[in-house]
């Protein structure tokens, strides 16, 4: 990195050059800086950068486990002339590269990264991992340009290029109280904590408020905090998404009702879920609210977006927690087993001999459950044709058979493993991961705090949820929070609706349209079945509509790409660009 050698840089808060050269570039929100502090011996009027390097110097890669927030970051290693690229561990503020024999590229903006390279190429395991999947993860559609995998560390240098976990699931670790009560406490703590450090500082919030649970707990805990900042505090601003005979309107009204927030209420047929003609740089749902946002945000002077997103997850919003089988028959406790799998047979409505299976199965043997357990006790999706080649069903199955995930959760105790394999396909899959369109804001999970997953992911299981309890803790521990109407909320509304009316205009056009489908003239689908999904989406009928989704949206991506290939510009001119 020959230009950093010889040139000065002016400190800032994302940039520190220390003395020998060595620099650190960093982008991204640190929340426990005064924690660190005692690491590092520096002052607090240090800068995000400076306290990084530091710290990164005394303990290395390992050093960056204790860097709680939403960041991606580089490091110029001078003295052993070395490039390191990280991010956080759930991927949230995103950060590419493309390393070759002439030079290494790098951005936290894919768009500029594909216009200073050039990249024309498809990746085929891409595609096969989002026509499958919905997601390729750390890879991207460019050949060659890759994402710095979620709570990873990439160190390019001497023509290597090494990739080390900093952070992992708390397999080994158990957390359990005397008390109940002290569960409720300890995760209003920690939710509140969550929110806290997430706030803007002298700019308005915005915030994204459905009505559901888990946004109208962040807006919620948003507005308690602001009305207990000594002198107040700046707006709150709530973005609601309405259509016709919506059934979350009167739930999102009743939590601005019990809050001092600004409330926007948008169309959705104003920010449709796919638009033909605003297609980004990455195929990805919701593109044009993603955009609509932005404008709105910066209209409004703020700088900060909270989400619901990952509560589901985290809460434990589940009808089949059946892994609670698992636990006493473990350690022999089989009266418990046998009645505990009789509760989750009564709530799911299902058989009890395949629950307990599959508690054996995992319990005496290294079996890691499916993600969704319903499939291990026959039920199945109606239709579950996808319309993949058989080419790339076969590199889908080298993939499957090559997986690490597994091998990660089977030493997981019995129980908890579905939970893990869960929380590590999120993660993997960078669904977090800040759009192309909102990176200039921080866009923010309270439910992707880092602190308040590992406290739900090793909490005893029926802490968290119970046979027909889904939120179980979630509940007791928000109910002074949340309005009494929200906090009994059984269900969310659906968006099927909203994807159909999106995405029959996007399918009537493959039907009906004279030119070629690009994922069928590339070998990535068969002709004949993609034909029939689509006249029986048009009509309304069982398809596999999720995947097809997935189609419409990658076909569709791939039709804009060709009329408008990446340009190369002048990869010389930019900071990101590093010279063998």
């Amino acid at each position: 990195m020959g230009w950093v050698a010889t040139s000065e840089f002016p400190q800032s808060k994302g940039l520190f050059q220390a003395p020998d050269r060595s620099v650190c570039l960093w982008d991204g929100r640190l929340d426990n800086r005064n924690h660190l502090f005692s690491q590092t011996g520096l002052s607090v009027e240090c800068s995000d950068a400076a306290l990084i390097l530091v710290l990164f110097r005394k303990n290395g890669v390992n050093g960056l486990r204790d860097l709680l927030g939403d960041w991606s970051l580089c490091i110029w290693d001078a003295g052993r002339r070395r490039i390191l690229l990280a991010s956080d561990y759930a991927g949230i503020r995103p950060l590419y590269y493309r390393a070759t024999a002439h030079g290494l590229y790098w951005s936290s903006s894919i768009a500029d990264l594909v216009r200073w390279t050039g990249v024309a190429e498809l990746d085929d395991t891409y595609v096969a991992d989002f026509l499958a999947r919905g997601s390729g993860g750390a890879r991207t559609p460019y050949a060659g340009i890759v994402a710095v995998p979620a709570g990873h560390a990439v160190t390019i240098g001497q023509g290597r290029v090494e990739d080390r976990a900093f952070w992992t699931l708390p397999i080994h670790r158990e957390t359990r109280y005397p008390d109940e009560k002290q569960y409720e406490e300890r995760l209003l703590e920690l939710f509140r904590e969550a929110v806290q450090v997430r706030l803007a500082g002298g700019a308005p919030t915005c915030a994204e408020l459905s009505g559901g649970l888990d946004s109208s707990s962040v807006v919620c805990m948003a507005d308690r905090l602001r009305r207990e900042t000594p002198g107040g505090a700046p707006e709150l601003i709530t973005f609601s998404y309405t259509h016709e005979n919506s059934p979350d309107e009167r739930f999102f009204r009743e939590v601005e009702r019990a809050c001092d927030v600004s409330a926007c209420h948008l169309e959705l047929r104003d920010y449709p879920v796919a638009a033909a003609d605003l297609m980004g740089t990455i195929p990805a749902l919701w593109e044009p609210r993603y955009r609509g946002l932005a404008r709105l945000m910066e209209e409004l002077g703020s700088g900060v977006l909270l989400t619901g997103q990952f509560g589901d997850f985290v809460m434990g919003n589940v009808h089949d927690d059946i892994g609670q089988v698992t636990e006493p028959l473990a350690r022999g406790q089989f009266g418990i087993a046998a009645r505990t799998a009789y509760a989750w047979a009564r709530a799911m409505q299902a058989p009890i001999y395949p629950i307990l299976w599959r508690g054996i199965r995992e319990a005496w043997f290294s079996w890691v459950p499916p993600t969704n357990p319903v499939d291990s006790v026959g039920a199945m999706p109606a239709s579950t044709e996808d319309s993949l080649a058989g080419a790339l069903r076969s590199r889908l199955a080298t993939e499957e058979r090559e997986a690490t995930l597994d091998g990660l959760v089977v030493e997981a105790p019995p129980g908890r493993r579905q939970r893990f394999r869960a929380a590590a396909e999120t993660l993997a899959s960078l669904r977090l991961q800040t759009p192309e369109a909102l990176q200039h804001v921080s866009y923010a999970h309270p439910y992707a705090h880092r602190p308040l997953l590992e406290f739900m992911l090793t909490i005893p299981a029926g802490v968290v949820v119970g046979p027909n309890e889904p939120r179980r803790l979630m509940r007791r521990a928000f109910g002074g929070l949340l309005p009494p109407m929200v906090l009994k909320r059984k269900s969310k509304g659906s968006y099927d609706s909203t994807y159909r009316e999106s995405l029959k205009p996007l399918a009537t056009q493959l039907l009906t349209g004279s030119g070629k489908i690009q994922l069928v003239e590339r070998g990535y689908l068969e002709r004949e079945s993609l034909l029939r999904r689509l006249g029986r989406f048009t009509q309304g009928l069982d398809c596999n509509e999720t995947q097809l989704r997935q189609i419409l949206i990658l076909e569709f991506w791939l039709r804009k790409r060709i009329a408008a290939p990446p340009s190369s510009g002048s990869a010389a001119r930019s900071p990101e660009v590093v010279a063998p």
